[in-house]
């Protein structure tokens, strides 16, 4: 059976975004696929009561990809977050210390509470405006900024005293 048009133009427009925001948000390639899936089934659900317009379907995707993520993170303790490779040049040592870092800055991360960690992807990963990531979090524009510069704190927090080690 063959998905329609209107689906594949909308997968296709928001399945990588919506992918690599839960592989960071889960910490969990394979439970990001799993996540991935559902929220485009429950997009075919319920296309027909949604519209296109000022990125309100976008909001709706990352709405579910984020509610599926948390009721999952409920059901089971987080894994780390997969780490990207970074570095393709340069002498091994200096790669090995950039894997290293970005190791430590994706375990952090990870630590964060699930409204923090999202607020701070949504924000540094998908450059969602405050507005947007209210509506995907389901806060207002107030919570969703206090919720990134409080995420942003905690990480550079956590973070100074491991740069102070390195240097």
């Amino acid at each position: 059976m063959r998905m329609d048009d209107g689906f594949d133009a909308v997968y296709e427009s928001y399945v990588r975004a919506v992918h690599a925001y839960l592989v960071r948000l889960t910490g969990n390639r394979a439970t990001a696929d799993d996540l991935c899936q559902e929220t485009f089934v429950r997009y075919l659900r319920h296309r027909d009561r949604l519209r296109e317009g000022n990125g309100a379907l976008g909001s709706w995707l990352f709405r579910v990809a984020t509610n599926l993520a948390f009721d999952d993170r409920r059901k089971r303790r987080p894994d780390l977050v997969d780490v990207e490779p970074i570095a393709r040049h340069g002498d091994a040592l200096k790669e090995a210390e950039s894997r290293d870092l970005v190791a430590r800055i994706s375990i952090e991360i990870a630590k964060m509470p699930d409204e923090l960690r999202a607020a701070f992807l949504l924000r540094t990963q998908h450059e969602m405006t405050f507005p947007r990531m209210a509506t995907v979090l389901g806060c207002s524009e107030r919570t969703a900024k206090d919720r990134y510069r409080k995420a942003r704190d905690v990480l550079a927090g956590r973070l100074d005293p491991l740069l102070r080690e390195d240097s």
